[in-house]
Protein backbone atom coordinates (compact mmCIF):
# COMPACT_ATOMS: atom_id res chain seq x y z
CA UNK A 1 0.00 0.00 0.00
CA UNK A 2 1.35 3.40 -0.95
CA UNK A 3 0.50 6.63 0.83
CA UNK A 4 1.15 10.10 -0.49
CA UNK A 5 3.37 12.33 1.60
CA UNK A 6 1.49 14.52 4.07
CA UNK A 7 -1.68 12.50 3.87
CA UNK A 8 -3.65 10.90 6.70
CA UNK A 9 -2.44 7.48 5.59
CA UNK A 10 1.20 8.58 5.59
CA UNK A 11 0.82 10.16 9.04
CA UNK A 12 -0.69 6.93 10.39
CA UNK A 13 2.06 4.84 8.82
CA UNK A 14 4.71 7.09 10.36
CA UNK A 15 3.10 6.77 13.79
CA UNK A 16 3.02 2.98 13.51
CA UNK A 17 6.66 2.87 12.40
CA UNK A 18 7.79 5.05 15.32
CA UNK A 19 5.92 2.87 17.80
CA UNK A 20 7.72 -0.26 16.62
CA UNK A 21 11.20 1.29 16.28
CA UNK A 22 13.47 0.38 19.15
CA UNK A 23 16.25 2.61 17.79
CA UNK A 24 13.92 5.61 17.80
CA UNK A 25 12.77 4.78 21.33
CA UNK A 26 16.38 4.82 22.54
CA UNK A 27 17.35 8.01 20.66
CA UNK A 28 14.25 9.91 21.82
CA UNK A 29 14.11 8.84 25.46
CA UNK A 30 14.78 12.44 26.57
CA UNK A 31 12.39 14.00 24.06
CA UNK A 32 9.22 15.46 25.56
CA UNK A 33 6.73 17.35 23.40
CA UNK A 34 4.57 17.24 20.30
CA UNK A 35 5.93 18.29 16.90
CA UNK A 36 4.32 19.30 13.60
CA UNK A 37 6.09 18.51 10.33
CA UNK A 38 4.74 21.15 7.96
CA UNK A 39 4.58 21.19 4.16
CA UNK A 40 4.61 24.95 3.70
CA UNK A 41 4.04 25.24 -0.06
CA UNK A 42 1.13 22.80 -0.28
CA UNK A 43 -1.38 23.80 -2.99
CA UNK A 44 -4.66 25.28 -1.69
CA UNK A 45 -6.60 22.23 -2.83
CA UNK A 46 -4.42 19.97 -0.68
CA UNK A 47 -4.75 22.21 2.35
CA UNK A 48 -8.51 22.34 1.92
CA UNK A 49 -8.75 18.57 1.66
CA UNK A 50 -7.07 18.04 5.02
CA UNK A 51 -8.51 21.08 6.81
CA UNK A 52 -11.34 19.18 8.47
CA UNK A 53 -9.74 16.88 11.04
CA UNK A 54 -10.98 14.32 13.50
CA UNK A 55 -11.51 16.84 16.28
CA UNK A 56 -13.41 19.24 14.06
CA UNK A 57 -10.82 22.01 14.10
CA UNK A 58 -9.50 23.53 10.90
CA UNK A 59 -6.01 24.35 9.71
CA UNK A 60 -4.73 26.71 7.05
CA UNK A 61 -1.56 24.66 6.58
CA UNK A 62 -0.64 21.10 5.68
CA UNK A 63 1.19 19.40 8.52
CA UNK A 64 1.57 16.09 10.30
CA UNK A 65 1.10 16.18 14.08
CA UNK A 66 3.16 13.77 16.19
CA UNK A 67 2.61 13.51 19.94
CA UNK A 68 6.03 12.31 21.09
CA UNK A 69 6.87 11.56 24.71
CA UNK A 70 10.12 9.93 25.82
CA UNK A 71 10.48 7.64 22.81
CA UNK A 72 6.78 6.87 22.49
CA UNK A 73 4.43 8.13 19.78
CA UNK A 74 0.97 8.63 21.30
CA UNK A 75 -0.68 10.18 18.23
CA UNK A 76 0.04 10.73 14.55
CA UNK A 77 -2.42 12.57 12.31
CA UNK A 78 -2.88 15.51 9.99
CA UNK A 79 -2.50 18.62 12.14
CA UNK A 80 -5.41 20.82 13.12
CA UNK A 81 -5.18 24.38 14.43
CA UNK A 82 -5.45 22.94 17.93
CA UNK A 83 -2.55 20.61 17.17
CA UNK A 84 -0.45 23.54 15.98
CA UNK A 85 -1.20 25.32 19.24
CA UNK A 86 -0.28 22.23 21.27
CA UNK A 87 2.96 21.47 19.43
CA UNK A 88 6.25 22.31 21.09
CA UNK A 89 7.97 22.58 17.71
CA UNK A 90 6.82 23.22 14.15
CA UNK A 91 9.36 22.19 11.53
CA UNK A 92 8.48 23.74 8.19
CA UNK A 93 9.83 23.15 4.68
CA UNK A 94 8.64 23.09 1.10
CA UNK A 95 7.96 19.80 -0.63
CA UNK A 96 11.28 19.83 -2.48
CA UNK A 97 13.17 20.10 0.81
CA UNK A 98 11.08 17.40 2.52
CA UNK A 99 11.64 15.10 -0.44
CA UNK A 100 15.39 15.72 -0.29
CA UNK A 101 15.43 14.97 3.45
CA UNK A 102 13.26 11.86 3.19
CA UNK A 103 15.32 10.52 0.30
CA UNK A 104 18.39 10.75 2.52
CA UNK A 105 20.12 13.35 0.36
CA UNK A 106 20.23 15.90 3.17
CA UNK A 107 20.35 15.29 6.91
CA UNK A 108 17.88 17.20 9.12
CA UNK A 109 20.68 19.15 10.82
CA UNK A 110 22.15 20.18 7.47
CA UNK A 111 18.69 21.25 6.30
CA UNK A 112 18.25 23.38 9.42
CA UNK A 113 21.64 25.06 9.15
CA UNK A 114 21.18 25.75 5.44
CA UNK A 115 17.76 27.26 5.98
CA UNK A 116 15.93 24.57 3.99
CA UNK A 117 14.11 23.41 7.12
CA UNK A 118 12.89 26.12 9.50
CA UNK A 119 11.77 26.06 13.12
CA UNK A 120 8.67 28.25 12.98
CA UNK A 121 7.55 27.39 16.49
CA UNK A 122 9.92 26.69 19.35
CA UNK A 123 13.58 27.61 19.39
CA UNK A 124 16.49 26.13 17.50
CA UNK A 125 18.50 26.14 20.73
CA UNK A 126 15.89 23.99 22.48
CA UNK A 127 15.87 21.59 19.52
CA UNK A 128 19.65 21.15 19.35
CA UNK A 129 20.01 18.75 22.29
CA UNK A 130 17.63 16.38 20.49
CA UNK A 131 19.43 16.08 17.14
CA UNK A 132 19.82 12.31 17.54
CA UNK A 133 16.08 11.93 18.11
CA UNK A 134 15.28 14.11 15.08
CA UNK A 135 17.74 12.18 12.92
CA UNK A 136 16.26 8.85 13.99
CA UNK A 137 12.70 10.11 13.39
CA UNK A 138 13.66 11.00 9.82
CA UNK A 139 15.36 7.64 9.37
CA UNK A 140 12.12 5.91 10.38
CA UNK A 141 10.15 8.15 8.01
CA UNK A 142 12.49 7.14 5.20
CA UNK A 143 11.30 3.54 5.55
CA UNK A 144 7.71 4.47 4.70
CA UNK A 145 6.30 4.33 1.21
CA UNK A 146 9.58 3.90 -0.61
CA UNK A 147 7.68 3.73 -3.89
CA UNK A 148 6.79 7.39 -3.50
CA UNK A 149 9.98 8.52 -1.79
CA UNK A 150 12.49 6.71 -3.98
CA UNK A 151 16.23 7.44 -4.01
CA UNK A 152 17.50 9.31 -7.04
CA UNK A 153 19.70 7.42 -9.44
CA UNK A 154 22.56 9.79 -8.69
CA UNK A 155 22.91 8.39 -5.16
CA UNK A 156 22.22 4.75 -6.00
CA UNK A 157 25.92 4.04 -5.60
CA UNK A 158 28.30 5.51 -3.05
CA UNK A 159 29.74 8.66 -4.64
CA UNK A 160 32.64 8.70 -2.20
CA UNK A 161 33.65 5.15 -3.01
CA UNK A 162 33.34 5.79 -6.73
CA UNK A 163 35.37 8.96 -6.48
CA UNK A 164 38.13 7.19 -4.61
CA UNK A 165 38.32 4.56 -7.35
CA UNK A 166 38.44 7.23 -10.01
CA UNK A 167 41.27 9.05 -8.30
CA UNK A 168 43.22 5.90 -7.41
CA UNK A 169 43.40 4.55 -10.96
CA UNK A 170 45.42 7.40 -12.51
CA UNK A 171 47.71 7.47 -9.47
CA UNK A 172 48.39 3.76 -9.83
CA UNK A 173 48.91 4.13 -13.57
CA UNK A 174 51.35 6.99 -13.03
CA UNK A 175 53.29 4.98 -10.47
CA UNK A 176 53.51 2.03 -12.85
CA UNK A 177 54.67 4.22 -15.69
CA UNK A 178 57.32 5.80 -13.46
CA UNK A 179 58.57 2.40 -12.35
CA UNK A 180 58.76 1.17 -15.94
CA UNK A 181 60.71 4.24 -17.02
CA UNK A 182 63.22 3.97 -14.18
CA UNK A 183 66.60 2.76 -15.39
CA UNK A 184 68.20 1.99 -12.04
CA UNK A 185 70.70 -0.74 -11.31
CA UNK A 186 69.34 -3.83 -9.67
CA UNK A 187 70.58 -5.13 -6.34
CA UNK A 188 70.21 -8.45 -4.52
CA UNK A 189 68.90 -8.00 -0.98
CA UNK A 190 68.25 -11.06 1.20
CA UNK A 191 68.36 -13.23 -1.90
CA UNK A 192 65.73 -11.14 -3.73
CA UNK A 193 66.54 -9.02 -6.77
CA UNK A 194 65.24 -5.51 -6.15
CA UNK A 195 65.22 -2.36 -8.24
CA UNK A 196 65.65 0.70 -6.05
CA UNK A 197 63.17 3.52 -6.49
CA UNK A 198 64.53 6.68 -8.07
CA UNK A 199 63.31 9.95 -6.63
CA UNK A 200 62.24 12.17 -9.52
CA UNK A 201 64.11 15.43 -9.84
CA UNK A 202 62.16 18.25 -8.26
CA UNK A 203 60.96 21.12 -10.42
CA UNK A 204 61.28 24.41 -8.58
CA UNK A 205 58.40 26.68 -9.48
CA UNK A 206 59.77 29.98 -8.22
CA UNK A 207 62.70 29.90 -10.67
CA UNK A 208 60.72 28.42 -13.56
CA UNK A 209 58.88 30.29 -16.27
CA UNK A 210 55.76 29.99 -14.11
CA UNK A 211 57.19 31.92 -11.19
CA UNK A 212 54.82 32.74 -8.33
CA UNK A 213 51.25 33.78 -9.08
CA UNK A 214 50.76 36.70 -6.72
CA UNK A 215 47.21 37.20 -8.01
CA UNK A 216 45.97 33.85 -6.68
CA UNK A 217 43.78 33.88 -3.58
CA UNK A 218 46.23 31.97 -1.34
CA UNK A 219 48.90 34.58 -2.10
CA UNK A 220 46.49 37.39 -1.25
CA UNK A 221 45.81 35.63 2.06
CA UNK A 222 49.56 35.26 2.56
CA UNK A 223 49.97 39.01 2.06
CA UNK A 224 47.29 39.74 4.66
CA UNK A 225 48.85 37.26 7.09
CA UNK A 226 52.19 39.07 6.84
CA UNK A 227 50.58 42.44 7.47
CA UNK A 228 47.90 41.57 10.01
CA UNK A 229 49.03 38.36 11.69
CA UNK A 230 52.21 39.65 13.31
CA UNK A 231 51.38 39.74 17.00
CA UNK A 232 53.02 38.23 20.04
CA UNK A 233 50.98 36.71 22.89
CA UNK A 234 53.84 37.55 25.25
CA UNK A 235 53.37 41.27 24.56
CA UNK A 236 49.76 41.37 25.81
CA UNK A 237 49.31 42.92 29.25
CA UNK A 238 46.98 40.85 31.45
CA UNK A 239 47.32 42.98 34.61
CA UNK A 240 43.78 44.40 34.49
CA UNK A 241 42.45 41.01 33.40
CA UNK A 242 43.63 39.47 36.65
CA UNK A 243 41.89 42.21 38.67
CA UNK A 244 38.66 41.79 36.67
CA UNK A 245 38.82 38.00 37.03
CA UNK A 246 38.89 38.21 40.81
CA UNK A 247 35.73 40.33 40.77
CA UNK A 248 33.68 37.83 38.77
CA UNK A 249 31.08 35.59 40.38
CA UNK A 250 32.04 31.89 40.70
CA UNK A 251 29.63 30.78 37.96
CA UNK A 252 30.99 33.49 35.64
CA UNK A 253 34.53 32.31 36.29
CA UNK A 254 33.40 28.76 35.63
CA UNK A 255 31.84 29.63 32.27
CA UNK A 256 34.93 31.52 31.10
CA UNK A 257 37.14 28.65 32.27
CA UNK A 258 34.89 26.22 30.40
CA UNK A 259 35.01 28.18 27.14
CA UNK A 260 38.73 28.83 27.40
CA UNK A 261 39.47 25.18 28.15
CA UNK A 262 37.58 24.20 24.99
CA UNK A 263 39.44 26.86 22.98
CA UNK A 264 42.83 25.86 24.38
CA UNK A 265 42.49 22.14 23.67
CA UNK A 266 40.95 22.85 20.27
CA UNK A 267 43.81 25.10 19.22
CA UNK A 268 46.33 22.50 20.35
CA UNK A 269 44.54 19.84 18.30
CA UNK A 270 44.44 21.88 15.10
CA UNK A 271 48.11 22.82 15.53
CA UNK A 272 49.04 19.16 15.82
CA UNK A 273 46.77 17.95 13.03
CA UNK A 274 47.35 20.45 10.20
CA UNK A 275 50.72 19.09 9.06
CA UNK A 276 49.32 16.37 6.74
CA UNK A 277 47.48 19.05 4.75
CA UNK A 278 50.71 21.01 4.26
CA UNK A 279 52.37 17.83 3.04
CA UNK A 280 49.59 17.11 0.52
CA UNK A 281 49.74 20.65 -0.87
CA UNK A 282 53.52 20.38 -1.10
CA UNK A 283 53.40 17.03 -2.90
CA UNK A 284 50.92 18.46 -5.41
CA UNK A 285 53.30 21.33 -6.15
CA UNK A 286 50.93 24.11 -5.09
CA UNK A 287 53.58 26.58 -3.97
CA UNK A 288 51.23 29.53 -3.45
CA UNK A 289 49.01 27.52 -1.13
CA UNK A 290 51.96 26.13 0.78
CA UNK A 291 53.36 29.61 1.37
CA UNK A 292 50.08 30.70 2.92
CA UNK A 293 49.74 27.53 5.00
CA UNK A 294 53.07 28.25 6.74
CA UNK A 295 51.36 31.28 8.33
CA UNK A 296 48.31 29.14 9.10
CA UNK A 297 50.37 26.75 11.24
CA UNK A 298 52.27 29.58 12.92
CA UNK A 299 49.06 31.37 13.86
CA UNK A 300 47.50 28.23 15.33
CA UNK A 301 50.61 27.79 17.49
CA UNK A 302 50.30 31.36 18.77
CA UNK A 303 46.68 30.72 19.72
CA UNK A 304 47.79 27.80 21.90
CA UNK A 305 50.28 30.07 23.67
CA UNK A 306 47.76 32.89 24.14
CA UNK A 307 45.19 30.74 25.92
CA UNK A 308 47.81 29.09 28.11
CA UNK A 309 48.86 32.57 29.24
CA UNK A 310 45.24 33.20 30.28
CA UNK A 311 45.32 30.15 32.56
CA UNK A 312 48.74 31.05 33.99
CA UNK A 313 48.44 34.83 34.36
CA UNK A 314 44.70 35.58 34.65
CA UNK A 315 42.83 32.58 36.11
CA UNK A 316 46.01 31.21 37.67
CA UNK A 317 44.84 27.61 37.46
CA UNK A 318 47.00 24.56 36.89
CA UNK A 319 44.39 21.91 37.62
CA UNK A 320 43.25 19.37 35.04
CA UNK A 321 40.56 21.05 32.94
CA UNK A 322 39.67 18.09 30.74
CA UNK A 323 36.44 17.61 32.71
CA UNK A 324 35.10 20.48 30.57
CA UNK A 325 35.53 18.32 27.45
CA UNK A 326 32.08 16.89 26.74
CA UNK A 327 31.18 13.76 24.79
CA UNK A 328 30.52 15.75 21.63
CA UNK A 329 33.80 17.61 22.07
CA UNK A 330 35.79 14.39 22.38
CA UNK A 331 34.05 12.96 19.32
CA UNK A 332 35.15 15.90 17.17
CA UNK A 333 38.61 16.66 18.57
CA UNK A 334 39.86 13.31 19.84
CA UNK A 335 38.41 11.12 17.10
CA UNK A 336 37.15 12.78 13.92
CA UNK A 337 39.73 15.55 13.47
CA UNK A 338 42.90 13.46 13.91
CA UNK A 339 41.40 10.61 11.85
CA UNK A 340 40.42 12.83 8.91
CA UNK A 341 43.70 14.74 8.86
CA UNK A 342 45.80 11.65 9.52
CA UNK A 343 44.19 9.87 6.58
CA UNK A 344 45.95 12.35 4.28
CA UNK A 345 49.26 10.71 5.13
CA UNK A 346 48.30 7.66 3.05
CA UNK A 347 45.33 8.89 1.00
CA UNK A 348 45.77 12.16 -0.90
CA UNK A 349 42.68 11.77 -3.04
CA UNK A 350 40.38 14.77 -3.56
CA UNK A 351 37.73 12.99 -1.50
CA UNK A 352 40.08 12.59 1.47
CA UNK A 353 41.16 16.22 1.15
CA UNK A 354 37.55 17.39 1.08
CA UNK A 355 36.61 15.36 4.16
CA UNK A 356 39.66 16.67 6.03
CA UNK A 357 38.95 20.30 5.10
CA UNK A 358 35.29 20.02 6.08
CA UNK A 359 36.33 18.63 9.46
CA UNK A 360 39.06 21.20 10.07
CA UNK A 361 37.79 24.37 8.39
CA UNK A 362 34.01 24.13 8.22
CA UNK A 363 33.26 22.32 11.50
CA UNK A 364 36.12 22.95 13.93
CA UNK A 365 36.89 26.50 12.82
CA UNK A 366 33.61 27.57 11.22
CA UNK A 367 30.90 26.14 13.46
CA UNK A 368 32.78 25.84 16.74
CA UNK A 369 35.77 28.19 17.07
CA UNK A 370 34.30 31.18 15.27
CA UNK A 371 31.00 30.96 17.16
CA UNK A 372 32.82 30.60 20.46
CA UNK A 373 35.23 33.49 19.84
CA UNK A 374 32.39 35.74 18.71
CA UNK A 375 30.48 35.13 21.94
CA UNK A 376 33.60 35.26 24.13
CA UNK A 377 34.59 38.64 22.69
CA UNK A 378 31.03 39.92 23.09
CA UNK A 379 30.90 38.90 26.78
CA UNK A 380 34.10 40.80 27.56
CA UNK A 381 33.37 43.92 25.54
CA UNK A 382 29.79 44.32 26.75
CA UNK A 383 30.93 43.98 30.37
CA UNK A 384 33.99 46.16 29.74
CA UNK A 385 36.31 43.66 31.40
CA UNK A 386 39.62 41.90 30.73
CA UNK A 387 41.12 44.13 28.00
CA UNK A 388 43.98 41.72 27.40
CA UNK A 389 41.65 38.86 26.53
CA UNK A 390 39.50 41.22 24.48
CA UNK A 391 42.62 41.87 22.42
CA UNK A 392 43.38 38.13 22.15
CA UNK A 393 39.83 37.33 21.00
CA UNK A 394 39.89 40.09 18.38
CA UNK A 395 43.25 38.91 17.00
CA UNK A 396 42.09 35.29 16.91
CA UNK A 397 38.91 36.25 15.06
CA UNK A 398 41.01 38.03 12.42
CA UNK A 399 43.35 35.05 12.04
CA UNK A 400 40.48 32.61 11.82
CA UNK A 401 38.76 34.67 9.12
CA UNK A 402 41.79 34.02 6.87
CA UNK A 403 41.81 30.34 7.78
CA UNK A 404 38.14 30.03 6.89
CA UNK A 405 38.65 31.93 3.63
CA UNK A 406 41.31 29.40 2.67
CA UNK A 407 39.06 26.48 3.65
CA UNK A 408 36.25 27.81 1.45
CA UNK A 409 38.75 28.28 -1.37
CA UNK A 410 40.19 24.77 -0.97
CA UNK A 411 36.79 23.07 -0.99
CA UNK A 412 35.65 25.22 -3.92
CA UNK A 413 38.79 24.34 -5.88
CA UNK A 414 38.27 20.65 -5.23
CA UNK A 415 34.65 20.92 -6.41
CA UNK A 416 35.71 22.72 -9.62
CA UNK A 417 38.50 20.26 -10.35
CA UNK A 418 36.72 17.01 -9.46
CA UNK A 419 33.00 17.71 -9.69
CA UNK A 420 30.01 16.17 -7.95
CA UNK A 421 31.83 13.29 -6.21
CA UNK A 422 33.65 15.89 -4.11
CA UNK A 423 30.47 17.91 -3.54
CA UNK A 424 28.68 14.77 -2.32
CA UNK A 425 31.63 13.98 -0.04
CA UNK A 426 31.42 17.49 1.43
CA UNK A 427 27.72 17.25 2.21
CA UNK A 428 28.09 13.71 3.52
CA UNK A 429 30.85 14.78 5.89
CA UNK A 430 28.75 17.70 7.09
CA UNK A 431 25.89 15.31 7.83
CA UNK A 432 28.24 13.15 9.90
CA UNK A 433 29.75 15.94 11.97
CA UNK A 434 27.01 18.51 12.50
CA UNK A 435 25.15 16.55 15.25
CA UNK A 436 28.19 16.16 17.55
CA UNK A 437 29.36 19.70 16.75
CA UNK A 438 26.03 21.29 17.67
CA UNK A 439 25.83 18.97 20.67
CA UNK A 440 28.94 20.67 22.08
CA UNK A 441 26.97 23.91 22.37
CA UNK A 442 24.02 22.31 24.17
CA UNK A 443 26.30 20.17 26.37
CA UNK A 444 28.25 23.24 27.50
CA UNK A 445 25.12 25.17 28.50
CA UNK A 446 23.60 22.13 30.21
CA UNK A 447 25.98 22.69 33.11
CA UNK A 448 23.97 25.76 34.19
CA UNK A 449 20.29 26.33 35.06
CA UNK A 450 18.45 27.29 31.89
CA UNK A 451 17.18 30.53 33.44
CA UNK A 452 20.49 31.48 35.08
CA UNK A 453 23.21 31.01 32.48
CA UNK A 454 26.15 33.26 33.39
CA UNK A 455 26.42 36.62 31.62
CA UNK A 456 22.82 36.18 30.43
CA UNK A 457 23.91 34.02 27.52
CA UNK A 458 21.30 32.24 25.41
CA UNK A 459 21.97 29.03 23.46
CA UNK A 460 19.82 30.31 20.59
CA UNK A 461 22.21 33.22 20.02
CA UNK A 462 25.10 30.79 19.56
CA UNK A 463 23.12 28.60 17.17
CA UNK A 464 21.74 31.51 15.12
CA UNK A 465 25.22 32.99 14.64
CA UNK A 466 26.67 29.63 13.62
CA UNK A 467 23.74 28.97 11.28
CA UNK A 468 24.02 32.33 9.54
CA UNK A 469 27.76 31.96 8.90
CA UNK A 470 27.42 28.30 7.88
CA UNK A 471 24.73 29.06 5.30
CA UNK A 472 26.87 31.71 3.60
CA UNK A 473 29.89 29.43 3.36
CA UNK A 474 27.96 26.46 2.05
CA UNK A 475 26.29 28.67 -0.56
CA UNK A 476 29.68 29.90 -1.73
CA UNK A 477 31.08 26.38 -2.02
CA UNK A 478 27.97 25.17 -3.83
CA UNK A 479 28.37 27.97 -6.39
CA UNK A 480 31.70 26.43 -7.34
CA UNK A 481 29.78 23.60 -9.03
CA UNK A 482 29.07 26.08 -11.86
CA UNK A 483 32.32 28.06 -11.75
CA UNK A 484 35.75 27.87 -13.33
CA UNK A 485 38.98 27.71 -11.36
CA UNK A 486 39.73 31.26 -12.43
CA UNK A 487 36.44 32.42 -10.92
CA UNK A 488 37.20 30.63 -7.65
CA UNK A 489 40.57 32.40 -7.48
CA UNK A 490 38.98 35.76 -8.21
CA UNK A 491 36.69 35.83 -5.16
CA UNK A 492 37.56 38.27 -2.43
CA UNK A 493 39.93 36.93 0.19
CA UNK A 494 37.72 38.23 2.99
CA UNK A 495 35.25 35.95 4.69
CA UNK A 496 31.55 36.31 3.80
CA UNK A 497 30.15 38.61 6.50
Amino acid sequence: MTAALFSEAWAAALGDALRTSESYRRAARDWDGAVVLEWNDAPPSTVASVAETTNGATSASCGVYLDLQHGECHAARMASSADYADARFVLSADLAAWTTILEGRMAPMMALLRGKLKVTKGSVGALMPHTNAATELVRVAQTIDRAVVAPHAEIASDPVEGANRTQAEPVAATAAATAAATDAPEAVVDGVTRTPERTPERTLQSTSSTGIRFDLLPMRLWEKAKRLGIWNPADIDFTQDRIDWQRLAPDEQDLLLRLTALFQAGEECVTLDILPLLDVVSQEGRLEEQLYLTSFLWEEAKHVEAFRRFFDQVAMVRTDLTHYHTAGYRTIFAQELPAAMGRLRHDRSPIAQARASVTYNMIVEGVLAETGYHSYHRILTERGIMPGMQRVAALLKADESRHLAYGIFLLSRLVVEHGDPVWHAITQRMDELLPPAIAIISESFAAYPADRIPFGLEPDAFVHFATRQFQKRMDRIERARNQTLSQVHSIEETEPS
